[in-house]
């Protein structure tokens, strides 16, 4: 008896691998490109800080004004991103498309700062292929900036699918009871916070090392 039950407890647990396999395809490609992500960047930023050492004259420029700027755009615009599946959840998706339009703006004014950053840090004569600590500046917020427009992407198309099931209630309660639909809310959420963390982290180390 006791056998028995012991295998029955143990018959539903799983393993680690039989987890793994339960995961749905879009997460484990987001967690794949997430982890790639990370260790792409960290490697820049181990050669940027070399390169930062390595200089034996002033570097002759500050962090531009619009990276701070930037950097409190993208915290309100992952704040706002937070709360989209909360709303999904609760079947309110005229509050979940006011928070992606929020992402979404504070996005664009992200992407708009880190462009005028770079004009500003080429009015200090500091060039991608002149300046070799500045050589990885350029690249590190540049490629930061293409996984921002991936995000901004998407984070359109969802607005688009949510603004058009909000004005039916037939495909506002299909919207709201597809779990691919929550999937990809929950994915976006995930990409949003990893792309904050990641600026939040470039900055500091921007901010110290130069």
């Amino acid at each position: 008896m006791k056998s028995e039950n012991q295998n029955k407890i143990g018959a539903g647990k799983m393993s680690s691998f039989e987890k793994i396999e339960k995961v749905p395809p879009l997460k484990m490609l987001l967690y794949a490109s997430m982890a790639g992500m990370g260790i792409l960047f960290l490697l820049l930023t181990v050669m940027f800080l070399y390169k930062a050492s390595e200089e034996t004259t002033p570097v002759g420029f500050i962090l531009p004004k619009l990276f701070s700027v930037s950097t409190v755009l993208i915290l309100v615009s992952g704040f706002y991103m937070q709360q989209v599946p909360a709303f999904y959840a609760q079947d309110d998706l005229m509050n979940m498309k006011k928070r992606l339009v929020w992402a979404l703006v504070l996005g664009l004014g992200f992407a708009l700062a880190q462009i005028v950053a770079w004009y500003e840090m080429a009015e200090a004569r500091v060039f991608f292929d002149g300046h070799p600590a500045g050589t990885f500046l350029y690249l590190l917020s540049a490629l930061h900036l293409l996984h921002i427009a991936g995000g901004l992407a998407f984070t359109s198309y969802l607005f688009l699918k949510v603004n058009r099931a909000s004005k039916d209630p037939i495909r506002s309660l299909v919207f709201n009871r597809d779990p691919y639909r929550l999937m990809q809310v929950q994915t976006l959420r995930s990409y949003w916070n990893f792309l904050d963390g990641l600026w939040i982290a470039l900055y500091f180390v921007f901010l110290f090392a130069l």
